[in-house]
Formats: C-alpha cells, sequence, structure tokens
C-alpha cells in the first residue's frame, strides 16, 4: 500500500478550541472556512489546505506538509519548530505529535513535544538514514521488537504477512511505526480496517487560501467600418463565419466530452 499523509495531533486539549484563533497563529490568518470534509481526503490534500478535526478526545490538524516538513529541515532533532512552540504554550500539559510520511521514498517522520520541551524525533526514508533523538516511544518499541540485526543490518519481520522472514529494512516498515505512533493518540491504526469511523465518519473543517481574482482580458477597439462594405454588414455577429450562420456562437466542448 502507499500512504502520504501529514497531520499534527493534541492529546485532550484544556479549555475551548478557537479554530480562528489557531489559524493566524500558526501562520494562517487569510485563509477562511472552505468546505466540511473527512480525514480520508484531508490528511493529503494537496492543496495547500488546513484542516480541523476532533477524534478520541484529540485535535488532529491536516496541513498538507505546510508546518511538518519544517521538521525535516530544522538541522537540530531536540529543538522544537516554530509551529510546536506556539501548541504547546497554547496547550499546556498536552502532548502535541507530529506524523508524517510519504510512500514514494518511504520517508516518515514523527515528532512529540510537550510543555515546549522534546521527547521523541524520529525520521528516516529509503534515502536518508535515520536521525532520531530522545528515548523510543512504546509504540516504537512493538515494531522494533519484529527486528533482528542479519549481517550487520536491521531488518524486520512484514507485518503483512504470516511468516519468519526478515526481509524489510527500517523504511519499508513507514506505515508500522507511522501509524503505529500515531495510535498512540489516535486509538486506532490508520492503516488498518479499525480506521473507517476515524477516515470516513469523522468530519474535519477545511479552511483555503483565497484565490487571486481574475485579471481583466482587454478588449481590442472594434475596427473601423470599411466604406466599400455592403450595407447591413457590420450587424453580423462578431463569431459568424461563411459556413456558420449568424446567431450561432462556436463553444469548446466541456473537458469531459472528450469523444
Amino acid at each position: 500500500m502507499g500512504f502520504k499523509s501529514s497531520m499534527i495531533i493534541i492529546n485532550k486539549p484544556a479549555g475551548e478550541i478557537d479554530e480562528a484563533a489557531l489559524l493566524p497563529a500558526l501562520g494562517f490568518g487569510n485563509y477562511s472556512y472552505a468546505e466540511d470534509t473527512t480525514l480520508e481526503d484531508c490528511i493529503y490534500p494537496r492543496d495547500k489546505s488546513v484542516s480541523f478535526g476532533r477524534y478520541n478526545d484529540s485535535l488532529i490538524i491536516c496541513e498538507d506538509y505546510l508546518l511538518t516538513e519544517v521538521l525535516e529541515t530544522n538541522g537540530a532533532p531536540e529543538a522544537l519548530a516554530e509551529y510546536e512552540k506556539i501548541l504547546t504554550g497554547l496547550f499546556p500539559g498536552s502532548e502535541v505529535l507530529t506524523v508524517a510520511c510519504h510512500s514514494a521514498t518511504n520517508w516518515h517522520l514523527y515528532a512529540l513535544a510537550k510543555d515546549g520541551e522534546r521527547i521523541r524525533f524520529k525520521s528516516i526514508s529509503a534515502d536518508t538514514p535515520v536521525t532520531e533523538w530522545g528515548d523510543r516511544l512504546e509504540e516504537e518499541i512493538a515494531v522494533y521488537a519484529h527486528s533482528k540485526l542479519i549481517g550487520g543490518k536491521l531488518l524486520f519481520k512484514s507485518s503483512w504477512k504470516d511468516d519468519e522472514v526478515y526481509d524489510n529494512t527500517e523504511d519499508q516498515m513507514m506505515e508500522d511505526f507511522a501509524f503505529g505512533v500515531a495510535k498512540r493518540h489516535l486509538g486506532v491504526n490508520i492503516s488498518t480496517g479499525e480506521d473507517e469511523e476515524l477516515m470516513s465518519d469523522t468530519p474535519f473543517r477545511k479552511y483555503t487560501k483565497p484565490k487571486r481574482p481574475a485579471q481583466p482580458t482587454a478588449v481590442k477597439a472594434a475596427a473601423p467600418e470599411s466604406i466599400d462594405a455592403e450595407p447591413g454588414a457590420s450587424e453580423a455577429e462578431p463569431h459568424a463565419s461563411p459556413d456558420m450562420p449568424a446567431g450561432k456562437t462556436v463553444r469548446p466542448k466541456p473537458w469531459w466530452k472528450f469523444w
């Protein structure tokens, strides 16, 4: 299976959650409500949107990698990204868990923070070695329990097969690590059949950046009539042609009419 996702999970946030206040705090002050959606659609929306949902006593923010990619370029895994500082400040006592992955390179990242401090960070892909900081989480330890050091390489037994073959590298365990850690607060594993209520039935509210208004098209001035033009010739519609009766306008076919 191939998964692409980016989300921030705030466990048991205290007090009222004001999305209108959260947006500018996170740098999205010019975003406005667009539509209701589901996690299935906003976990990888590809439209630079920000969506909010609530599940299992947690606030879920999906932001199309707009925030989470900062962690990948931070350079100091023990340091909090600016959005983590903001969220841990707004929600004292709550864990702020970032989970992101992209199956094209088996890249996955998760970062846990609380009260302004980094608890855990890990990032790995097929092209880059593991970068980590802090003690392994209980959810990670369960995945590492299915690994062995073979020929100097750490290899894992697949969780999708009922065998004892250790032939998966650590990056290939992307779903087990990323969604296993997310289950810490979601209560369900996204990559399994137990996630239907979360993915399809839980309402999310999507916010988007306003689109730029279309620029008006310059209109060319009509050419002056020829002194030799026949009477009534100027009254013909501009789109008429010798083979097209006046009053008919040629329109392009809609994109879905390709025949």
